[in-house]
């Protein structure tokens, strides 16, 4: 029973940790923020929430694989639809676990990468929450609960909302200070000043 207590509580963390991440990056590119964060402070906090929910979704996984209530087997969480238990849902919840990979170990390949495809391959987030958020939804053992229900709800609401935002906006957006050190550390793809 405290596997089951634990992995449906890592799930709906990084399910919250997703949220958070995805609505910080959104609030603090459109301006919202105005100068009151820096940028290096902006991105560290994005990147500690994006860790973050990887590490609670593999808490998550790892209590599938271990719980004796619902068996999944390691075919069941990496192949999707092949889980019997509600297999589009579970689809869903690994489709968008490999989305969350693919786009947390883009982020911290940045350098490597380059701006350019790192801002493609973030892209993948939005789509990512929507996958997760029907995952927990109709495969989630809380969503008949209404304090889940609602938090479903308000998740969605406030990410549609800043999306529109960042829509409008675009374009707008006002210089964050830069790094404390007067500094800005430069990311792979900028060129430096000439």
């Amino acid at each position: 029973m405290t596997t089951w207590i634990v992995l449906r509580s890592a799930g709906i963390g990084a399910y919250l940790v997703l949220f958070l991440s995805i609505a910080w990056g959104l609030v603090a590119t459109t301006g919202a923020l105005g100068r009151r964060v820096s940028k290096a402070s902006a991105i560290t906090v994005h990147q500690f929430l994006s860790t973050s929910g990887l590490v609670l979704l593999g808490v998550h996984v790892a209590g599938l694989l271990v719980d004796p209530f619902m068996p999944f087997g390691v075919a069941d969480i990496l192949v999707p639809v092949a889980s019997p238990y509600r297999p589009v849902a579970t689809a869903l919840g690994v489709l968008a676990m490999y989305a969350v990979v693919f786009v947390v170990v883009t982020s911290w390949m940045r350098k490597r990468i380059g701006t350019t495809w790192w801002r493609r391959s973030h892209l993948l987030a939005v789509p990512t929450f929507g996958m997760a958020l029907a995952h927990g939804l109709f495969a989630g053992s809380d969503s008949a609960r209404p304090g889940m229900w609602w938090v479903y709800v308000v998740t969605t609401t406030v990410l549609v909302f800043l999306l529109v935002v960042r829509g409008l906006t675009d374009g707008f957006r006002p210089e964050r200070p830069g790094h404390p050190g007067g500094r800005e550390p430069r990311m792979a793809g900028e060129r430096a000043a000439v």
